[in-house]
């Protein structure tokens, strides 16, 4: 296809490993519940879906204002999970690139998990919290669904950045990472995995796109639960966000 972007096996087996990545998390989730607390049902719940558990936390932390603090946690947590789970997929599909990409991660999660310690500190046990509303990640319209955006997104991704360069993929990285950063993230290790990317280039592309999809979360929790909810989990946000800025800032020393 263009750009040597299209190979439906190499599609296929990214399908494989997000779904297999979601399903192990999925699995996890269910058995264990809400037995051990916030902070682990949000690090499962990031594992599956993070955009999936904010949704469903700022939900309940509108219908329960009660839980809005431990809810927040659990909203925190998945979003510090990205971290991990970027950085397994990094590790499956271009390990050499986490010799670049590790300060964006690690930014992620010293500024994040300081975060999630701050809130932890200050919340009360307040009653049982639900499961985050998500499909099971093997079902085949979920993975057909996902290849399809895997395989235009690498094609956006690829044509942007032959078209614009650097500013092009950057672009493609922002919009992407909107609503689905695991695409973005595949196809920039994709790109150089095959010598189309520098090392430095495909590190700040996978943090622009955290960014973006930690800017679009934001804007979901004040559309779902409102202006309160949303100052509470705000700084929590904001550390996540600086932290993934300074780690960016540090790819070029890497």
């Amino acid at each position: 296809g263009p750009y040597g972007a299209f190979n439906p096996h190499h599609v296929w087996m990214m399908v494989v490993l997000i779904s297999g990545l979601s399903l192990a998390g999925y699995l996890a989730m269910r058995a264990v519940g809400d037995r051990f607390g916030p902070p682990l049902l949000g690090l499962l719940g990031g594992l599956v879906s993070s955009t999936a558990t904010t949704l469903v936390y700022a939900r309940h932390a509108r219908q329960t204002p009660t839980m809005a603090l431990t809810s927040s946690i659990v909203i925190l947590m998945a979003n510090l999970v990205l971290s991990v789970r970027l950085g397994m997929i990094a590790v499956a599909i271009a390990p050499s690139l986490m010799a670049t990409l590790w300060p964006v991660l690690v930014g992620n999660l010293v500024a994040g998990g300081l975060a999630v310690l701050f809130v932890w500190h200050r919340s009360r046990t307040g009653g049982p919290l639900l499961l985050p509303e998500v499909a099971n990640p093997t079902e085949l319209r979920v993975a057909l669904s996902f290849g399809a955006m895997y395989a235009i997104i690498l094609l956006l991704a690829s044509w942007l950045s032959d078209w614009a360069g650097t500013r092009g993929l950057y672009l493609a990285s922002a919009v992407s990472g909107l609503t689905e950063l695991d695409a973005i993230a595949l196809s920039t290790l994709r790109l150089f995995g095959n010598g189309k990317l520098g090392a430095e280039v495909a590190a700040n592309a996978i943090g622009l796109a955290i960014l973006s999809n930690l800017c679009f979360k934001t804007g979901l929790l004040a559309w779902v639960a409102g202006r309160d909810f949303l100052l509470r989990c705000l700084p929590g946000m904001m550390a996540i966000g600086i932290g993934i800025a300074i780690g960016m800032g540090w790819v070029g020393y890497a």
